[in-house]
């Protein structure tokens, strides 16, 4: 059983469900950036926390298991000590330093969430963030690591993810300064 995991060809399959995790990530926190719009209707920002659940748990899920097996891959083998602690590996110890450390942040921010209910709103909100240096080191490490990034396919998705993101949270930015708090009832009874 061991020989036949072994003779998959391990390095290509590392290198996609690398992408793959990137992209679920790119587009859960994008669905999660505009579920969080004040002017958006309910009925759609329903759809947008359930997709965006799916997409960052899956982005989630599949980067983990990207780390994990690069430890049986015969081509460059990771130690254990080399995936789970960051900036620890002999390769690129700074760029797979980010990949691991952009899985734990992912792993804080999906466990706090499901704790949110016991934590102060506050509290839960800027553990929530941590969902964008998580990204942004993906990018890193997938961009700058990543021996795909050369294909013209894969390079143009980390441009425009990247832009994806960074383009929602300034649109996100802008609706939050747009958009104005409703007068509490001692203000509108003076009127």
């Amino acid at each position: 059983m061991l020989q036949t995991i072994i003779n998959l060809p391990m390095w290509q399959l590392i290198r996609s469900i690398g992408i793959v995790s990137y992209l679920f990530l790119a587009i859960g926190i994008c669905l999660g950036i505009f579920y969080s719009m004040p002017v958006l209707p309910i009925a759609w920002k329903k759809h947008m926390y359930k997709l965006h659940n799916i997409f960052t748990l899956a982005g989630t899920g599949i980067g983990l298991l990207h780390g994990i097996i690069t430890v049986i891959d015969a081509y460059m083998p990771y130690t254990w000590s080399e995936v789970l602690i960051p900036f620890t590996s002999k390769q690129h110890p700074v760029l797979n330093g980010f990949g691991t450390l952009a899985g734990y942040f992912m792993l804080l921010v999906i466990f706090t969430t499901d704790l949110r209910n016991m934590l102060k709103k506050p509290v839960w909100f800027v553990l929530h963030l941590m969902a964008y240096p998580s990204f942004f080191m993906a990018f890193i490490h997938g961009y700058y690591l990543g021996t795909d990034t050369n294909n013209p396919v894969v390079h143009t998705m980390y441009l425009v993810t990247i832009a994806a993101v960074l383009g929602v949270s300034v649109i996100r930015g802008f609706v939050r300064g747009k958009v104005s708090k409703p007068k509490s009832p001692i203000v509108r009874s003076l009127k």
